[in-house]
């Protein structure tokens, strides 16, 4: 079956039919999966080279997947790189990027019997946490990993004004993370994240902020993904599309803002390493 269960195989065995069983999926899933695809990239590097990864450990990785892969040598170097340097893929079509991806992620499955093992869990972490606060106007639901699935804005949240509802937002995601750190303690998952109110990793001023396209709302984050705090930016938040159009406008600046809090630290990570 194409998806999810596809790439699990794939991981597991290195076969081909698995690899290339996404080209039976639409169009709108086939956008989904390469988003997964990616994400799991972006995991298979994080366990082989680190979160600072050397340069000798980078090329021999590179070196290693082309040997064993000519004809797609070129693109299993430029995936890696984007990665671990924070730059987009130049030169190469979405079907040459997954193709290079899937590789890349076997070649690591093929070191780590970790990674083999914990496939499933890998590709569907399958656990979820939705946090609340005490004005029961806003719920934020979390993955495993730290992202956010969604946010909802529920009845009443109109008649607050944006400081009080921003902080509703936060005080949330605070009931979600609190959730969401408890679990990945216990699967031994993402340790690096600090037991929020914990104190530890107290006095860490660093922040990554993302607007909405419309520009109507800022998300702040801390290091860790994080949501520190929520700004809007004009008065008349609900306009046409209600809360529900204000959730949409706040999911689409906090993931912006964890995603691009990803592409700065690999930047970042690459400049201190070089």
């Amino acid at each position: 079956m194409p998806g999810p269960r596809a790439l699990v195989t794939y991981i597991r065995t290195g076969s081909r039919e698995a690899r290339i069983a996404y080209r039976e999926l639409p169009e709108k899933e086939r956008s989904a999966y390469r988003a997964l695809v990616r994400r799991v990239f972006e995991t298979a590097l994080a366990r082989h080279l680190g979160k600072r990864p050397a340069r000798e450990r980078t090329l021999a990785l590179i070196e290693r997947t082309g040997e064993r892969h000519p004809q797609y040598a070129g693109g299993v170097r430029r995936v890696i790189r984007s990665t671990v340097e924070g730059v987009a893929v130049q030169g190469m079509s979405p079907r040459q990027v997954l193709t290079a991806q899937h590789l890349v992620i076997r070649e690591i499955a093929k070191l780590h019997e970790d990674f083999r093992t914990r496939a499933d869990e890998i590709v569907d972490p399958g656990t979820e946490f939705t946090g609340a606060e005490p004005q029961a106007v806003a719920t934020v639901t979390l993955r495993l990993d730290g992202t956010m699935h969604t946010l909802e804005l529920l009845r009443g949240a109109e008649r607050m004004g944006g400081k009080s509802l921003g902080a509703c937002i936060v005080r949330a995601w605070v009931d979600a993370e609190q959730q969401r750190w408890r679990s990945a303690k216990e699967l031994g998952r993402y340790d690096l994240f600090p037991e929020i109110g914990s104190g530890k990793g107290g006095g860490d001023a660093y922040r990554h902020q993302a607007y909405s396209s419309s520009g109507l709302c800022r998300a702040t984050v801390d290091r860790y993904g994080r949501l520190r705090g929520v700004t809007f930016m004009r008065t008349n938040l609900f306009a046409e599309d209600g809360r529900h159009g204000l959730a949409d406008q706040l999911s689409e600046a906090i993931i912006e803002a964890q995603a691009g809090l990803r592409t700065s630290s690999s930047a970042r990570d690459s400049v201190e390493a070089a």
